[in-house]
């Protein structure tokens, strides 16, 4: 970063329940940044954690927000919303409990494209492929946390080589807008305060990718070059599908739950309903998948991709077996 460039203060958002191991790692990396600590504001969403969470958070200085809403953190009134309208810095940085910033210029990398250009709507960055990590952990770091939301997510496709992006040097831009529009996870968004505000404020990952793509311009997303999070996402296939299930159970039971865009226009694009229908259906039959994973397999040199139709088919399950679940327990009410 040039060095004649003001540094701004940053405030990182990040919502917590009790993962004292994983809030140690995560605020150990940022306070190993080659940043000025009085620059640092750290907001700890937490409900009321019983395992020493807490302790951990004031370890590292962090300001803590105490919030009895529990599961799902994003959406309106929800934890992390409740961290972005509290943040005091000038730039805004969401990041989950079990990420870790990779290198040490972390959060100048992040900032940079914001600094320099202002076309830049928000930067995200990539997650890295740790080889000692558990391999259904090394294969969501290529695809995301969520499997079947690939075919309308940013970062997969980015892996995939399927979007035209535009090389920055440093950075490289993806203009997202509803002719082509792609979602970005909520664990590693970096926003101007003034910018996040222009839209309201922080509600979910879906709405403020899809708020930003409504614009005549549609949103210029900066995917910052060697920057890296590292998120422990999952440690083994069971725990994988548990954590799914779980996640299907909360949607399915909260589809009312008031949204700034349908999901149907959102996060799965103009044609939603033939996309979603046909992605689940290519899921199911297994065999497109095992085409794709040798692909990837032979581009990557990495055996995790031998996983893809496998946990792709998982993930779909995972969803009918929440909403049959939930079907089930209402019929029974």
């Amino acid at each position: 970063m040039n060095s004649l460039i003001k540094l701004p203060s940053v405030s990182i958002v990040i919502c917590t329940l009790n993962c004292k191991n994983d809030l140690e790692i995560c605020l150990k990396s940022i306070k190993k940044q080659d940043y000025p600590k009085k620059k640092i504001e750290i907001i700890v969403v937490d409900s009321y954690s019983s395992d020493g969470t807490l302790k951990v958070a004031k370890k590292y200085g962090a300001k803590i927000i105490l919030t009895k809403i529990r599961g799902y953190m994003e959406g309106k009134g929800m934890p992390k919303s409740i961290g972005c309208d509290a943040a005091k810095g000038d730039i805004i940085i969401t990041i989950d409990s079990d990420n870790a910033l990779v290198e040490k210029d972390w959060i100048k990398k992040m900032i940079h494209p914001l600094l320099i250009d202002s076309t830049i709507n928000y930067a995200i960055c990539r997650m890295a492929v740790v080889k000692s990590d558990p391999i259904i952990n090394q294969y969501l770091s290529f695809v995301g946390t969520d499997p079947f939301a690939i075919y309308g997510s940013l970062d997969p496709q980015i892996t995939y080589g399927n979007v035209k992006l535009i090389d920055k040097g440093n950075y490289m831009i993806y203009n997202n807008k509803i002719s082509n529009f792609l979602i970005t996870g909520g664990y590693y968004l970096v926003f101007k305060k003034e910018v996040l505000k222009e839209i309201g404020g922080y509600t979910r990952d879906v709405d403020i990718a899809y708020a930003f793509a409504s614009k005549k311009s549609g949103a210029n997303i900066a995917i910052v070059k060697n920057a890296h999070l590292h998120h422990l996402i999952t440690t083994s296939i069971f725990d994988f599908y548990k954590k799914k299930k779980k996640w299907g159970k909360y949607y399915f039971k909260n589809q009312s739950m008031e949204r700034a865009h349908k999901w149907s226009e959102g996060f799965f694009g103009r044609f939603g309903k033939i996309n979603f229908s046909f992605n689940i259906i290519k899921d199911l039959l297994f065999i497109p998948n095992i085409f794709l994973s040798f692909k990837m397999l032979i581009k990557y040199n990495n055996k995790s991709w031998l996983l893809h139709p496998f946990i792709k088919f998982l993930t779909v399950i995972a969803y009918l077996d929440a909403w049959i679940s939930i079907m089930t327990s209402s019929k029974h009410k």
